[in-house]
């Protein structure tokens, strides 16, 4: 499956999990080898912000401003979310927090939600919660149709540190789909 390419799609992979290992991490290492043809990638590190407080939020912290201006740089994100007590983790959370705040740089960007899970429901209430808040009125971000995918059992698929192309067809064509929602001029706008 392939993307057409007509200019450089910036995307910014968020991924919630910080622990070493991350079956997350692997599937945002897969789209990023995949498609380093067709997109430029950047990651957001996630682990270096404080956790939000209302009391630092307009205080001149070098990781906020850094991953804002990643989110700017962006024409799009993904978002990888594990599911922690049937709930987005803390990390995503807290990305979230930061971007909603002061500045909100997630609004009219397009966003892609996945998740995988050790389970067999892939992150459905994690993914269900993400999606929520990125409706929220301090977020108004634009949760593409037809890019959710969740990945359970993924310990079955993947081998030796890497998600099987025999197991991420539904990831690939929900990525094309994204990729090809930003490339197109019919795109959803919140008070355009």
């Amino acid at each position: 499956m392939t993307i057409n390419k007509e200019k450089d799609i910036k995307i910014l992979v968020v991924v919630g999990s910080g622990r070493k290992g991350s079956y997350n991490q692997i599937i945002a290492n897969y789209l990023e080898e995949r498609y380093q043809e067709e997109c430029i990638f950047r990651e957001a590190d996630l682990k270096s912000l404080p956790v939000y407080l209302e009391d630092i939020e307009n205080d001149d912290i070098a990781s906020v401003k850094k991953l804002r201006e990643d989110v700017k740089w962006a024409d799009g994100v993904v978002i990888l979310t594990p599911e922690h007590n049937f709930t987005m983790s803390v990390l995503i959370k807290n990305f979230i927090d930061w971007c909603s705040r002061v500045e909100l740089v997630l609004a009219n960007k397009p966003v892609m939600i996945t998740g995988a899970t050790m389970g067999y429901f892939g992150t459905v209430m994690a993914q269900s919660h993400v999606r929520q808040a990125m409706l929220s009125p301090g977020v108004k971000a634009v949760v593409v149709p037809g890019t959710e995918v969740y990945l359970p059992t993924i310990q079955n698929r993947v081998a030796e540190g890497k998600l099987l192309d025999e197991n991420a067809e539904t990831l690939n064509k929900a990525f094309v789909n994204f990729v090809e929602y930003i490339g197109s001029e019919n795109r959803y706008c919140f008070n355009c």
